[in-house]
């Protein structure tokens, strides 16, 4: 191969100067037999093909050079990750974020105008625990030792397959399912079934998705069930239900379906009835002195009795109004010293019932720590009118007379100023969440914010100090308020960041503890919108926890770089 002469490099000089303007010039004008001459055509064509050989050569080497190259790159990459600092946390905090992140796996199947779905069509990102074992062999190693991750399956069934039902297509659907259930192994299950379709097969022959939870119901510990066609008796001639701590059913008939199925479960923890028929006169019948949550729709005469058969009860949940309210003879109110939690439902019960059905002015719970208004479905349809039970809210909270350390609402419809007024009354309170509503009703306006700031007063709050000095944690979700100023927000965040009074917890009345978490959820705003809270990146980089995600009108959630 000719070198380069001026150098003596390995750049390859060609034996054949490209001259192209020479070559047309002569294809132009030369013509007749003096113009051919074969033996310069053929020396030159010679040299050419002699060239391209040695092209072809250049080539092949420098693809082998580049291919080299390529794999160094990747080779350097793979090497440097050995300085990663994920590489150094212990397989043991590893898998404690495993059990963190991983909460349910939940297999859908829809109803659709195809035929049954295949696996392919379910989206991964429902499986928490497929997801994180499918990122390295580290990761898989650690998921695949830890059969809790893979324990907790929800089924939501929406189809009806009276007439397309195929056995070789639900085999294909709950391949996985049995592959969760075979991962798991012999770990406590956490099983939510929630079965929407019309009957359908052979009489007395359940429905097949239930049929692959049945085989391991001995290891079942928390129970979901919500299901149109059969009710929770349709398992009891299975077998019973050794280490089931905690049950939910969305419908049940207490004499049909309650009654026997309580002595298949002697070690039953929470108890959640959310539609049962008539509770009253029959709660004596059970013995729960291991029951610590219960959760129903309370009659008058009955809330007490739980009281009184639940020795170790300290959460209960209830709906916002009783159970024939108006029924003759005297209200008993229900007492307990023991009720540290309380979860009281709203929604459409209460958008047509008026104040004097309100649970609230019968109650008296001063040991109580935690209080969670929530909506009584979830998505439910905002309410028409603002919320009827303030004053008898205000009511249970003054005859109380709690420490309340944590408080939520769910879409409540309520003034900013009633807001501000409860706070008022809640200074030991610690945690705070607000669910926002609808952009006409909701009460995240800016005259809130301003009273949450640290040492301003405010026109719904004139005296000097913040209503809630205690504060620690602040999440706004999914805020909607038209009134609503990002400055004011930054501004009430910041006065609030007190890192000196991180370990100082309520050493004075007229100071306000260092927040240290702070979330906020937008409906209808885009990133772009975002900026306002950029400046709170020192104070997050200093150790608080903070949170902004914006939720865009398509429909897509973006989150902010504050976690």
């Amino acid at each position: 191969m000719p070198l380069c002469s001026s150098c003596g490099s390995n750049t390859y000089v060609p034996r054949v100067a490209v001259d192209f303007l020479g070559l047309h010039d002569r294809l132009r004008t030369l013509s007749g037999p003096a113009s051919v001459q074969p033996d310069e055509v053929a020396s030159v064509l010679q040299n050419i093909q002699r060239d391209l050989e040695d092209y072809e050569v250049e080539i092949c080497r420098l693809e082998c050079l580049r291919q080299e190259k390529e794999r160094l790159e990747q080779y350097a990459t793979q090497f440097q990750s050995l300085l990663s600092p994920f590489r150094k946390v212990p397989d043991e905090i590893l898998q404690c974020i495993f059990d963190d992140c991983c909460d349910m796996n939940i297999f859908r199947v829809v109803d659709s105008k195809r035929r049954l779905p295949m696996h392919s069509s379910q989206a991964l990102r429902s499986k928490p625990a497929m997801v994180i074992s499918s990122v390295c062999s580290r990761w898989r190693r650690n998921a695949l030792s830890m059969p809790a991750i893979w324990s907790r399956i929800s089924l939501e069934w929406r189809m009806n397959a009276t007439r397309d039902y195929c056995e070789d297509e639900h085999a294909q659907v709950f391949f996985p399912i049995s592959n969760f259930l075979d991962r798991s192994q012999e770990y406590p299950m956490t099983v939510n079934l929630d079965i929407q379709t019309d009957s359908f097969l052979k009489p007395g022959v359940l429905h097949p998705s239930l049929e692959q939870f049945l085989g391991h119901i001995v290891r079942w510990q928390d129970l979901s069930f919500n299901c149109a066609v059969y009710s929770i008796k349709d398992l009891l001639d299975r077998i019973s239900f050794p280490v089931l701590r905690k049950l939910y059913l969305s419908t049940c008939m207490i004499e049909e379906d309650l009654i026997p199925f309580i002595d298949t479960v002697p070690n039953l923890r929470s108890l959640s009835l959310v539609n049962h028929d008539d509770f009253s006169g029959r709660f004596t019948s059970f013995n729960f002195k291991l029951l610590s949550h219960l959760d129903l729709a309370p009659n008058q005469a009955d809330i007490q009795d739980s009281f009184d058969q639940c020795p170790n009860l300290f959460s209960l949940g209830i709906t916002e109004s009783w159970q024939d309210s108006r029924a003759e003879g005297p209200m008993k109110g229900p007492y307990s010293s023991r009720i540290e939690i309380l979860t009281v439902r709203h929604g459409c019960c209460w958008s047509v019932s008026d104040a004097s059905d309100s649970v609230f002015p019968l109650l008296s719970f001063p040991s109580l720590k935690a209080l969670h208004l929530e909506n009584s479905e979830s998505g439910g349809w905002p309410i028409k009118k603002y919320w009827n039970n303030f004053k008898p809210f205000m009511m249970f909270v003054k005859q109380s007379s709690f420490q309340l350390t944590t408080f939520s609402i769910q879409q409540l419809s309520i003034s900013d100023a009633n807001l501000v007024y409860i706070l008022v009354h809640l200074p030991t309170l610690q945690n705070l969440t607000v669910d926002d509503i609808s952009p006409d009703r909701s009460p995240l306006s800016s005259c809130f914010i301003e009273n949450l700031h640290g040492y301003h007063s405010s026109s719904l709050h004139p005296q000097t100090g913040s209503i809630i000095p205690r504060l620690q944690s602040l999440r706004l979700l999914n805020v909607a308020a038209k009134t609503f100023s990002d400055l004011s927000v930054v501004e009430m965040v910041q006065s609030r960041w007190i890192p000196t009074r991180r370990h100082a917890v309520g050493t004075s009345a007229l100071e306000v503890d260092c927040l240290r978490e702070f979330t906020l959820t937008f409906l209808n705003r885009s990133e772009a919108e975002a900026g306002a809270y950029r400046s709170l990146d020192p104070i997050e980089r200093n150790g608080m926890r903070i949170v902004v995600r914006m939720l865009k009108k398509e429909g897509e959630e973006e989150e902010e770089e504050k976690d």
